[in-house]
């Protein structure tokens, strides 16, 4: 997973250096999208919000999010509430970036990127989150791995630092959570 991050940071990075995202105005908060191709026709989705946050050389939160959709679930149970969620970005001062990455079994890696730690808490305290997360989710998926790390110094340099994994499974004998801390 951590190579999946890096590998997104990597392609985000190099969209934001290439293209005119928010470049006219730097203190802007509007949600560009840009999808760009990667092997195999897959496809990955960036939702920027402020490209002058991203290429600064602050700390930013990072979450990754693993899932492990179940064979028969339909993906219209999340398109309706993805555009709703994007559409939420611009409330949600913290959130700088919002990518999605096809993988190559058909499965989904996201990864968050938050100007401050604070803007976990703040994301975790919207409804329409909590409701994905509570209700959609377990019908969605059989397993989730949630990740929360840093990138110190910012997009453009230093490493990426997982601080803590969170692991969910959804059968059909019940729920399974559990954490690792890796600080």
């Amino acid at each position: 997973d951590a190579a999946i991050l890096r590998y997104m940071r990597q392609r985000l990075l190099e969209t934001l250096c290439d293209a005119q995202i928010g470049a006219s105005d730097p203190r802007s908060r509007e949600l560009y999208i840009q999808t760009v191709p990667e092997d195999g026709a897959r496809l990955h989705r960036m939702v920027i919000l402020s490209r002058a946050a991203l290429l600064g050389s602050v700390d930013l939160a990072l979450v990754g999010f693993f899932g492990n959709k179940r064979g028969d679930a339909s993906p219209a149970i999340l398109q309706d509430v993805d555009t709703e969620l994007l559409q939420e970005f611009l409330i949600h001062t913290y959130v700088l970036s919002y990518s999605s990455l096809e993988m190559p079994d058909g499965n989904w890696a996201n990864m968050v990127l938050l100007e401050h730690t604070e803007g976990i808490e703040h994301w975790r305290a919207s409804q329409k989150h909590a409701y994905v997360a509570r209700d959609l989710a377990p019908q969605f998926y059989t397993s989730i791995r949630l990740h929360n790390g840093m990138l110190p110094g910012g997009l453009s340099v230093g490493p990426l630092m997982l601080h803590t994994t969170k692991y969910y499974e959804y059968e059909q004998a019940g729920r399974w959570q559990a954490i690792r801390d890796f600080r």
